[in-house]
């Protein structure tokens, strides 16, 4: 192999898997900051899954040649790694789009056309391994294994496609929505050359696969770090908040740039006028109630027992507003404790003046959403 390519790719896989390592423990350390256990995982999965295993096999398989077996294995590994990769990222915009919903015939097909492409690796000639006139390891692939490769990844590149444009549709941030999908069509750059590698066999298409591969990675993991409220669901709406106290008052009241449709409004009304008595019998853990929906809108309720109720209204409930919404209520709480207290009385004048830096705190904690 040249010893600029070869210095070129150690370079970049030494520096990949160190800031691979670097953005996991950055995650675990400040995992709060992406507000579920679920969207740490799936982040830190993806960082090691490409940073790791695929960097450390494919390095290992393409660099240095240890023997016919051995590097057949770790060059299975970083394919089957990879389309792992490309799974995660799927459900990654899954989750960007509607928190914990996987839709199913998308990934039934992916199963299939994966169960295919892995029952084809197994046989020994669906990749063959040679070593070069100039000491360089080339991998060749049968047409079976070259046609369930590119539906595979065009398949995954549809999908993409097809989930940024729903996010775009759906994204109360554009912005946001607008960096997701410039992302895709940089990761649509490794996979196209991916295509043509298997399809051509040229070693120079399997270098700048993996220059460019990297490349992302990095870019990928400076988001993660500098950026990581990115991973908030940015197709939730909010659309109001508000404070009762549990005699029904209204305390406080905070209404979002979206409007709630106008069908939906004439039917909240209604409701929020009910509300008042029912937040009044809060106290009883049996009257409690956690949220109310209609067909376009969920109303969640969060009670505190020092005599309020935090009501958010949103097109649809998740985690991860109900863990924002936690934390807002607790700081609400420390910051008003003393005024709180002082209202616990039911016959006590309460003024909602008094209240008016609650916007502060809205606009902090629910940044992303205004």
């Amino acid at each position: 192999m040249n010893f600029f390519i070869f210095s070129l790719l150690m370079i970049c896989y030494f520096f990949s898997l160190g800031m691979s390592m670097l953005t996991s423990y950055f995650v675990i350390k400040n995992h709060e900051i992406y507000k579920t256990k679920l969207m740490t995982i799936l982040v830190l999965l993806c960082i090691n899954t490409f940073g790791i295993i695929h960097s450390t096999s494919f390095a290992l398989s393409t660099i240095f040649y240890i023997s016919d077996i051995i590097n057949l294995v770790l060059w299975k590994i970083a394919i089957i790694s990879f389309f792992a990769l490309l799974i995660q990222i799927s459900i990654f915009y899954n989750f960007m789009k509607d928190y914990k919903n996987i839709p199913i015939l998308p990934y039934l097909w992916f199963v299939i056309i994966l169960g295919l492409l892995v029952g084809n690796m197994i046989s020994p000639d669906s990749i063959k391994i040679s070593i070069l006139n100039n000491n360089s390891i080339n991998y060749t692939f049968d047409f079976l294994f070259s046609i369930h490769f590119n539906i595979f990844q065009i398949s995954m590149m549809i999908y993409y496609l097809y989930i940024n444009i729903k996010i775009y549709n759906n994204s109360r941030n554009k912005k946001i929505s607008k960096f997701f999908i410039i992302g895709t069509l940089c990761l649509y750059i490794p996979l196209i050359i991916s295509n043509l590698y298997v399809i051509y066999e040229l070693i120079i298409l399997r270098v700048l696969f993996i220059l460019f591969s990297w490349f992302g990675f990095i870019l990928s993991c400076f988001v993660v770090i500098k950026i990581p409220r990115t991973f908030i669901v940015i197709t939730s709406k909010i659309f109001f908040i508000n404070i009762y106290h549990k005699s029904g008052i209204l305390m406080y009241s905070y209404r979002f740039k979206q409007n709630i449709a106008e069908n939906e409004s004439a039917i909240w009304g209604n409701i929020l006028i009910g509300l008042n008595y029912i937040l009044s019998e809060f106290t009883e853990k049996s009257s409690q109630i956690d949220v109310l929906q209609t067909k376009n809108i969920d109303l969640i309720v969060h009670y505190d027992d020092l005599g309020f109720a935090v009501v958010l209204a949103t097109n649809k409930k998740n985690e991860i507003l109900q863990k924002i919404m936690t934390n807002f209520a607790e700081i609400f709480r420390q910051k008003y404790y003393n005024e709180l207290v002082e209202i616990q009385d039911l016959n006590k004048l309460i003024n909602i003046s008094g209240f008016k830096e609650t916007t502060e705190i809205i606009e902090n904690q629910f940044e992303l959403y205004l």
